[in-house]
């Protein structure tokens, strides 16, 4: 049977090691290449800039809309989007710059437009047969919510989803 010292020491290592591995795993961090150029011309790093990762091929067109309104981020409304910007398909990161949108909150939806059809196509059991990204989005399964897609004028990393 251990004594109290030992209990008190085991305790004392225990709280040392949770406390040290989470201050160590807190300086660990999941960077994703930025594309160098922009795709999009651009120049400046001014406004908001959106770097695209994971398309599956060169196939196609990069569509990427931004909403600073609920409906039409809803709607994938691309008439009532504030920014709007296409490139072709690369499987390669790709930057584009929207540099005059800094000074709002923003929702992002990025489609990879494989067919040309500017439509997000989904298969007869209503899942999408290409990839999109939304920001603020985590998994496959949550729907798109505008107030939880919101962010901030700077850099956004968006990794393509594919069902």
């Amino acid at each position: 049977m251990p004594s109290n010292v030992q209990r008190i020491t085991a305790a004392m290592a225990t709280a040392a090691l949770f406390v040290g591995g989470a201050w160590l795993a807190a300086g660990f961090s999941v960077d994703l290449p930025d594309a160098s150029v922009s795709t999009s011309g651009a120049t400046s790093d001014a406004g908001l800039t959106v770097n695209l990762h994971g398309a599956r091929n060169e196939t196609g067109n990069l569509i990427v809309m931004v909403f600073d309104r609920a409906e039409p981020f809803a709607n994938m409304d691309y008439q009532n989007a504030v920014g709007y910007l296409e490139v072709p398909a690369n499987t390669y990161p790709q930057r584009l710059d929207f540099p005059d949108l800094n000074n709002s909150y923003y929702a992002i939806v990025a489609i990879h437009d494989e067919n040309g059809d500017y439509e997000l196509n989904y298969d007869e059991s209503y899942l999408p047969t290409e990839g999109y990204a939304i920001s603020g989005s985590n998994d496959l399964y949550s729907d798109p919510v505008f107030e939880y897609s919101l962010v901030e004028p700077g850099k956004v990393d968006l990794t393509f989803y594919y069902w």
